[in-house]
């Protein structure tokens, strides 16, 4: 008995000290991992704002308006498909707009087999 209450005590002490707490890194030495976003080079902006072209030209299938924006390989241009509604005063086939846009990672609406959905935000007639 005498045995095994000083095997235990070794055995908790051994334990005890072989325990140690993980130092915690502050947040501005955490990294963080992001899937990188593939950049396109598109036409000058205008005071950092982006301009593309209003065109319905998927409106057969189901999708609402896209916003083409021209990238410097011309044969590849940007196409975006608004997350919202864009206002009724945009909302025309072959109008020319400024906006800023964020890319979002959805799915695309149904009927939208091209281009990528984003946010556009700050919009106005060119």
């Amino acid at each position: 008995m005498k045995y095994s209450i000083i095997v235990l005590s070794a055995g908790l002490l051994m334990f005890a000290a072989s325990c140690k707490c993980k130092e915690k890194t502050p947040p501005t030495q955490q990294t963080q991992q992001t899937q990188p976003i593939k950049e396109v080079k598109m036409q000058a902006p205008v005071d950092n704002k982006t301009l593309g072209k209003v065109s319905f030209q998927n409106k057969a299938t189901g999708c609402s308006a896209v916003i083409i924006v021209k990238t410097e390989d011309a044969s590849k241009p940007l196409i975006l498909i608004p997350k919202d509604a864009l206002p009724t005063e945009f909302d025309k086939d072959g109008i020319e707009i400024y906006f800023d846009y964020r890319l979002l990672k959805m799915p695309n609406p149904k009927g939208c087999n091209e281009g990528i959905p984003a946010e556009l935000t700050n919009i106005s007639k060119k």
